[in-house]
């Protein structure tokens, strides 16, 4: 082939792939800038931004009016719906890497809380609680909701650790909010065992109305085995508070190499010690350790759960919230289980843990009814709702959950305040 042949292929390939990066680059550039725009479609807000005059479809309604029938009368519990800001009018800080496109994975997470919350770049931070509590406010049933803070993690000094935390939500910031959104919300306190301030903080907690302290150990550095947390356990419980802990992989924040100390196990201490405690979510996610056992090999955090639940002697101590448990990641593993075991019913409290029923790509209806947990004919109607009010879309999921070869669903128990407790 004559040289001018191939130098003249030469430059036109060369051309090509040329042209291709300059695609790709520009291609690249439009997806970076219009980020934020595909995580509001995609991984982000349900839909909805006022629910001022809007109406439900006589088939929504349809649906929805049998699942409530037996709440009326009662109060509704959402022990679970999350605080954020970026510290826009309020004491809030989040991690500057979750503001930060230079990290995507933590700046897609944060972004998609934003857009379920409907808060926008330099809206005031009590926009976000706003949006979680007009929805709550807009619910056919009365209802008792909890409002949390978060703390920092922290060293065994109780010294605050920002570079390894992923938020931060003052408990002030938590009373507050719970004060302005009216006598049916309540604040949960988030206090790290090892501060100097800690036991202060508790009664500070307690005299501001607020029944639940809010941990999340693999998030915070806190062990829930460590003899140091005993004071902190003892003035809990003379408060009469009750610790909401998650336990089990989190999925919602990046942690730090605290992994193993999100182990049900770990609680047995405080229980033994006579403490109520919540377990987030059951614990439905991740693998522990089985340190009854440590010569068996590690168990799901769901299945170490279940067996110190069924332990007698911690009856009237331990139990579990029901946040999450309809989402893709959570349903297979243990949501099934759990609407067999009607004995432990009495023992499960609901939970929402907003935002995260605004982020869409978390509620996939068609597996749930492949898996025979909802009827294929009730998507629809669902669908509304979720469009309409998250909050009532989580609620209506719930209870319209089936066992698939039983059809129990989850007792209106599960649903409702437990005045004894001060919930």
């Amino acid at each position: 082939m004559p040289e001018v042949v191939i130098r003249s292929r030469r430059k036109v390939v060369m051309g090509w792939i040329l042209k291709a990066t300059l695609a790709g680059l520009v291609s690249l550039g439009v997806a970076y800038w219009t980020l934020p725009k595909w995580v509001h479609t995609f991984a982000g807000t349900s839909g909805w931004t006022t629910l001022e005059g809007r109406q439900l479809s006589p088939e929504a309604r349809a649906f929805l009016d049998p699942l409530l029938e037996d709440l009326r009368g009662h109060e509704l519990l959402d022990v679970h719906m999350h605080l954020a800001g970026r510290g826009i009018g309020s004491d809030c800080w989040v991690n500057p890497r979750m503001l930060s496109r230079r990290y995507p994975a933590a700046w897609v997470r944060f972004q998609s809380y934003l857009s379920a919350g409907h808060l926008r770049a330099g809206d005031p931070d009590d926009r976000f609680a706003e949006g979680g509590v007009s929805l709550a406010q807009a619910l056919p049933i009365r209802g008792q909701f909890h409002l949390l803070a978060f703390d920092y993690a922290c060293d065994a000094d109780g010294q605050p650790l920002p570079k390894l935390s992923a938020f931060h939500v003052p408990d002030a910031y938590a009373f507050d909010s719970a004060a302005k959104a009216g006598s049916n919300f309540r604040p949960v306190a988030s206090v790290h065992p090892t501060r100097p301030d800690a036991l202060q903080r508790l009664r500070d907690a307690a005299a501001a109305g607020g029944r639940l302290i809010k941990w999340l150990p693999s998030a915070q550095n806190i062990d829930p085995a460590s003899p140091a947390c005993d004071r902190f356990y003892a003035e809990m419980m003379r408060l009469g508070l009750i610790l909401l802990v998650h336990c089990g992989r989190e999925e919602a924040m990046e942690t730090g190499d605290w992994g193993h100390l999100a182990n049900p196990l770990r609680l047995r201490r405080p229980l033994d010690m006579g403490l109520r405690i919540v377990v987030a979510h059951c614990a439905t996610t991740g693998m522990g350790e089985d340190l009854d056992h440590p010569d068996q090999p590690d168990q799901p955090n769901f299945k170490l759960w279940l067996r110190l639940m069924d332990e007698t002697k911690y009856e009237k101590q331990l139990y579990g919230d029901i946040s999450t448990l309809t989402q893709v990641n959570h349903y297979e593993h243990g949501v099934i289980e759990l609407l067999g075991r009607q004995d432990l019913h009495s023992r499960l409290l609901n939970g929402s843990d907003w935002p995260l029923p605004g982020i869409n790509i978390l509620y996939q209806l068609s597996p749930l009814a492949k898996a025979g947990l909802i009827d294929p004919a009730d998507i629809d109607a669902l669908k509304e709702l979720y469009g309409f009010n998250p909050l009532l879309f989580d609620l209506a999921l719930k209870r319209t959950l089936r066992h698939p070869r039983t059809t129990a669903r989850f007792l209106d128990s599960v649903f409702l305040t437990r005045p004894e407790w001060g919930l």
